[in-house]
């Protein structure tokens, strides 16, 4: 039996929420959105030649829809720019443009400051340890979402 308030979910939701609006706050000088950064960090840190907005969708769990919103939104911005494949024009690739470059000393001081304020107390230890127990949650949802299991009696 668990003695606990709280249950997980509610304190991914709480941590989740505090991150955005910390983040959100920081990118406001770049007209970027949480959101909106972890897909050019993706599109930056990626190692893979060609990224497509599927490859988005899969990556980050999201809908088709959402992904279409965000892309839109930084397209209009100037950060990502949408290429058709020379091979086949009906595939459009997602690229990052040169403002990202230019801004990506100054977002990367913002997000080891948040870095810095989600480990404040913790040991190098209890940081790898936090990082291993996250991405084993992590996994234990995706397989989760993967295995489509209902039956929970």
């Amino acid at each position: 039996m668990n003695n606990r308030k709280y249950g997980y979910g509610f304190y991914f939701r709480c941590i989740q929420s505090q991150l955005e609006k910390v983040m959100n706050e920081q990118l406001k000088e770049f007209d970027l959105t949480k959101s909106q950064l972890d897909i050019l960090r993706f599109l930056k840190y990626v190692k893979k030649d060609h990224v497509n907005q599927k490859d988005i969708e899969e990556f980050f769990h999201i809908s088709n829809p959402t992904v279409t919103g965000l892309l839109n939104r930084m397209e209009q911005k100037g950060y990502v720019v949408r290429v058709h494949s020379p091979d086949d024009k009906r595939i459009r690739y997602i690229q990052i443009t040169d403002k990202v470059e230019d801004i990506d000393k100054k977002i990367k001081k913002h997000i080891d400051y948040s870095e810095g304020v989600i480990a404040k107390g913790l040991s190098q230890e209890e940081r790898n340890l936090l990082f291993k127990l996250l991405a084993k949650v992590k996994d234990n949802l995706i397989k989760e979402e993967e295995n489509h299991v209902k039956d929970i009696d």
